[in-house]
């Protein structure tokens, strides 16, 4: 099967209707899409979940980040 992705404008009803047209036939089906996450968020949810690595200082850094 092959992927297709599109952008359009959901506020346009013509379009909106060709895209319901569209699922409608066999073989064709919506995938469900994330939102690719940013550095920032990345880190917050690092954060979060306990994935740090905490240093005394630079050289206590350098040695855990060559281990």
């Amino acid at each position: 099967m092959e992927t297709i992705t599109l952008q359009y404008d959901a506020t346009n009803p013509a379009l909106k209707g060709l895209i319901a047209a569209l699922l409608k036939l066999d073989g064709i089906s919506k995938a469900k899409t994330t939102k690719k996450k940013s550095g920032l968020d990345e880190a917050i949810d690092d954060f979060k979940n306990g994935r740090t690595t905490k240093c005394r200082d630079f050289d206590d850094y350098l040695k855990k980040i060559n281990e």
